[in-house]
């Protein structure tokens, strides 16, 4: 329903071919190299919504939530700026005043624009405007490279920058949120290397000494704030091992799952939860100035 499942069966030259009419009528982008495809739709919050090598499909996607536009996706890479988890009661201050600020930002609701193509490459980007001004009074500018066309076609490239475009500090709290397809009743045979000595878990409210996790609990939200490595491995029984790493600019990373659902997510974030109001691990983008990151997904 939602693309050509045949599509990445035949070995193809690094291309993007744009698609007017994909989900929901949405325009939707499809990256080919060699055996490996990616899809994004812009409009949709900007998110990659496939990433299959040899018909191997590494991410999993609610359909209906991503054609219900009152909904948020479940499923796909969606992006999160300027901030990534929930603010205390979902508001910040700043200079006295108060707004409120949605769990995990702006940009995953947002229409992204289409800047450049080139080969297996898309460039995407989301600008402030005088909506995003009214809960978030700075002027900017998140761009994303979506990149297929890297040696070998078995990596997809995410690249983000941020640029500030206004005449003051601009505080940004950056995050990813891919969901890895891992069917509910393998959890339990599911590896995950990563080592660190600090979490806070998010269902009980508590920080604690880290001292591993369960996929197969009924909620796993587990925030490693110290991760001793910019890397890991996510081992799934019968497939091949999916390996994530990302940039120093990403300090946290979550563990989110559900009971009885199929995904698994592993998420890059910038700083711990509730950063706009703490300030713990906050960035901030001087006038004219610009940060960025990557991830990677190598199958």
């Amino acid at each position: 329903m939602f693309s050509d499942r045949h599509d990445n069966s035949t070995r193809r030259p690094p291309e993007a071919r744009r698609i007017a009419r994909g989900p929901g009528r949405m325009e939707l982008w499809r990256l080919f190299n060699g055996a490996a495809v990616a899809e994004v739709i812009p409009a949709r919050g900007g998110l990659v919504t496939r990433f299959a090598v040899d018909g191997d499909e590494v991410l999993y996607l609610d359909g209906p939530s991503l054609i219900d536009r009152s909904k948020n996706v479940r499923g796909g890479i969606p992006v999160l700026f300027p901030i990534a988890g929930r603010l205390k009661e979902d508001r910040y201050s700043l200079g006295g005043d108060s707004y409120p600020m949605r769990q995990h930002g702006l940009a995953r609701q947002a229409a992204w624009s289409v800047v450049d193509v080139a080969g297996a490459r898309i460039i995407i980007e989301f600008r402030s405007n005088p909506a995003t001004m009214s809960t978030f009074p700075f002027r900017f500018c998140l761009r994303m490279t979506v990149d297929l066309g890297r040696a070998g076609g078995r990596t997809l490239a995410l690249e983000q920058e941020v640029e500030n475009l206004g005449d003051k500090p601009l505080p940004v709290h950056l995050g990813l949120h891919p969901y890895f397809a891992v069917p509910d009743d393998q959890k339990g045979r599911v590896k995950i290397d990563l080592a660190a000595t600090r979490a806070f878990d998010n269902v009980t409210g508590e920080e604690k000494p880290y001292a591993g996790f369960d996929l197969q609990s009924s909620e796993l939200d587990l925030h490693l704030l110290d991760p001793k490595q910019s890397e890991t491995v996510l081992t799934l029984p019968d497939k091949a091992p999916r390996h994530l790493s990302w940039s120093p600019l990403f300090k946290v990373v979550v563990l989110w799952t559900l009971r009885y659902k199929d995904y698994v997510c592993v998420e890059p974030w910038t700083a711990p939860g509730n950063a706009l109001n703490s300030g713990e691990g906050l960035l901030q983008v001087a006038p004219g100035e610009k940060i960025s990151g990557w991830f990677l997904i190598s199958v």
